[in-house]
């Protein structure tokens, strides 16, 4: 996944270490077969891939999560099947 953040938001360790996850994923929706929240919910927000790009918004954006992006990221098991 291509991001776009600043040096300024890269110099922040947390950012520079989630531009490394986010840049992993290639987007190929493998992660859906996988993922009980969006296996019930069938909504793609709440998979993996979903998720990913809410989080990636939240970041480049410095924006805090709204209501809308915490509960599509709070329904995440953390079960690791993706």
């Amino acid at each position: 996944m291509q991001t776009h953040f600043t040096k300024e938001q890269l110099a922040d360790p947390g950012i520079a270490r989630a531009n490394e996850i986010l840049r992993a994923c290639v987007h190929c929706g493998f992660c859906t077969a996988t993922c009980p929240s969006y296996q019930v919910l069938g909504d793609e927000l709440d998979s993996p891939r979903g998720r990913i790009y809410l989080i990636k918004e939240m970041l480049e954006s410095g924006r805090p999560a709204d209501a809308r992006t915490v509960r599509h990221l709070d329904r995440c098991l953390s079960c690791l099947a993706c």
